[in-house]
């Protein structure tokens, strides 16, 4: 783990989104907004806080695909988290994990731990002068919550409701800070994009459909 990540030492955060964006990834969760636009969006906005908040509230029945990445590949979540956060400028992160996924709860703070004492985490991430901390919240058990405004009401210790939007969360997020709200997979895609480049990715799929998806 930390491969990719290594490699944002030579790449600017403008850079990094455009290399997003050319590999046309867009929401894993469904929605299949375009993930380097999302992160523009954040970037642009100037705030004293900025947050990376992981939607692992996998609430639709038979759907595991999150829950199989969080705990066969902890780190390419926590990595991808920590990426998207250099990109447009978050220092605060959180996992909002679906109530159900105990073991998953487990895995990813054991992950925490080690990518903290491996300077993946924390304080000058490898040496710079970037800070990012993760912390996993479990949901509230509310199908709702899986919508991206209703989790940031949730996560605010309020009742899961969706927000009207306008201001996107990228805009006014949590707690009315430009925040980047992506999927499970879509985040855990991004050290892959960064390792072999925006091509690999595109290449994969058709149309406006890019890359792949576990099932």
């Amino acid at each position: 783990p930390g491969s990719s990540l290594k490699k944002l030492k030579k790449i600017s955060p403008d850079q990094l989104i455009d290399i997003v964006k050319k590999s046309k990834l867009s929401g894993r969760g469904g929605a299949f907004f375009p993930t380097g636009m999302k992160w523009e969006f954040c970037k642009n906005n100037i705030a004293d806080q900025k947050y990376i908040i992981c939607n692992a509230d996998e609430g639709d029945a038979g759907t595991y695909a999150d829950r199989m990445m969080m705990e066969s590949d902890p780190f390419a979540l926590i990595e991808g988290m920590t990426i998207a956060a250099l990109a447009v400028g978050a220092s605060i992160g959180y996992i909002y994990l679906r109530e159900e996924y105990r073991l998953s709860e487990e895995v990813l703070n054991a992950a925490i731990r080690l990518a903290s004492e491996h300077h993946f985490l924390g304080d000058n991430i490898l040496d710079s002068d970037k800070s990012f901390s993760i912390e996993v919240r479990l949901g509230a058990g509310a199908y709702i919550c899986g919508e991206e405004t209703a989790l940031l009401e949730s996560l605010e210790g309020k009742r899961g409701m969706v927000r009207a939007k306008p201001p996107l969360p990228a805009i006014q997020g949590l707690w009315q800070q430009p925040t980047v709200i992506n999927n499970v997979i879509t985040l855990a895609t991004i050290p892959t994009i960064l390792a072999k480049g925006p091509d690999f990715y595109r290449n994969f799929g058709i149309g406006g459909s890019r890359g792949t998806m576990p099932f």
